[in-house]
């Protein structure tokens, strides 16, 4: 990626140094070449001025002024013969031309050649003509050549260096979002993909971002339907198998009893399968509201009798005029049915379901008169229990299902005759100013 990007804004510098380059090195040859070229025509000016004009018919020799130039000077009458200095015997075409009266220049064989017409009393009497080696010249022009082509590679050097710093900048932030999509799709989904300034990028990162902060959800939601379900369809796996093994020990008259019980236990572990799965797929719903009421009606229903085979009275407190609660009813319920269940399992005595009003909260207290959870327990080890402590078995999922209410699970009393709060809020509470 760091490559591909180097060459792209390489290949831009050098598209750009090219079509400004070789523009500026013609007209830079040009240039050259004209100040060349009036340089001359100056010589042969200044050369013109000191011919006298009565050179044609006078016997006094002409001397053309000297000059360290290079250029060579001569002196041609109107006939096109040469007078004085160095050129060709007779006029070329460049010189004859300025017989004309005007200034004529040419360039060939290597040469540069500048006719300049002598005046006198309003007429041309003679030419002066200027001829100078285009070597100098050449050199000039490709040494500022020279010069600009190493400007440009100095400028494509500075160029490659500052690609390769953005490129680098560039590959960096798309590099994280690789390793994030790797990261995420070995299954971890705890990344957090840096702000790298882009735009673009960080749009991706922070939509990368969200998706796995969602797919950690779901996965720990499927995750712990498993660990949920095999707690909360224990107990009644075990009852309906009791029930089979003691109808198999103890018929009764009426064989097809024991099968309708089944059924009915098997309708209970579907509808407890159903509910388990809704939970853990989704969220609790915004403003939705637990009559206490009923729930009170279906723990009685559901708790009584089977405290009573094991001789443990339940005492639940009145709840008819219990305001209403906000939350999930099904989360709450099977919060209630983990903490009465180890209550059953692992408690004494009577089991008592009581609750308590405040102006923006209904507190339901769950308490036994067992031993509690030791004299050493507290409520993060209680929490982190590994199935083998007393009353671990359903806590972590009593207080997950709890705050997802949302609501707050409270440890009131650990030692013997323990307590468990769950705190609700109320659906009428009037919130804070």
């Amino acid at each position: 990626m760091r490559r591909r990007i180097l060459l792209a804004i390489l290949s831009i510098a050098t598209l750009a140094i090219v079509l400004f380059g070789v523009p500026l090195a013609i007209v830079v040859r040009r240039f050259v070449d004209e100040d060349a070229m009036l340089r001359v025509e100056r010589q042969a000016v200044l050369a013109s001025r000191d011919v006298p004009g009565d050179f044609a018919t006078s016997n006094d020799p002409v001397e053309l002024p000297q000059n360290n130039a290079g250029v060579a000077m001569a002196l041609y009458d109107v006939t096109g013969h040469r007078v004085a200095g160095t050129g060709p015997a007779d006029a070329d075409a460049t010189t004859r031309r300025a017989l004309t009266n005007r200034v004529t220049d040419t360039e060939t064989n290597g040469a540069r050649v500048v006719a300049v017409p002598v005046s006198a009393n309003e007429g041309v009497i003679g030419v002066i003509r200027a001829e100078q080696s285009t070597a100098a010249s050449n050199t000039r022009s490709e040494r500022i050549i020279a010069l600009l082509a190493a400007l440009a590679f100095g400028v494509l050097a500075i160029g490659a260096a500052i690609g390769y710093v953005v490129a680098g900048r560039l590959a960096r932030p798309i590099r994280r979002l690789r390793d994030a999509a790797v990261q995420l799709g070995n299954g971890d989904f705890t990344l957090e993909v840096p702000r790298s300034n882009v735009p673009e990028l960080d749009q991706a990162a922070l939509a990368m971002t969200a998706t796995a902060h969602r797919l950690d959800d779901l996965v720990t939601r499927e995750r712990a339907f498993s660990a949920d379900a095999s707690h909360q369809l224990r107990t009644p796996l075990a009852g309906l198998r009791a029930a089979l093994e003691t109808e198999l020990e103890f018929p009764r008259p009426d064989h097809t009893e024991v099968l309708r019980e089944s059924l009915d236990d098997i309708d209970r572990l579907e509808s407890t399968v159903t509910e388990l799965l809704a939970i853990a797929r989704t969220s609790p719903i915004d403003g939705a509201t637990i009559s206490l009421t009923q729930l009170f009606d279906q723990l009685r229903i559901t708790w009584h009798g089977r405290l009573a085979i094991a001789g443990r009275p339940l005492a639940i407190a009145d709840a008819h005029d219990l305001p209403a609660v906000t939350g999930n009813p099904v989360m709450l319920r099977h919060a209630l049915d983990v903490l009465l269940d180890n209550a059953l399992a692992h408690g004494a005595g009577e089991v008592r379901i009581d609750h308590h009003v405040t102006a923006d909260a209904v507190t339901i207290t769950v308490a036994d008169e067992g031993p509690g959870f030791g004299p050493s327990a507290s409520p993060e080890t209680i929490l982190d229990a590994d199935g083998t402590a007393a009353h671990g078995l359903g806590i972590p999922l009593a207080r997950r299902l709890v705050e997802a209410l949302p609501g707050r699970l409270v440890y009131r009393r650990t030692a013997a005759h323990p307590q468990v709060d769950i705190v609700l809020q109320r659906a009428d509470a009037q919130p804070a100013q």
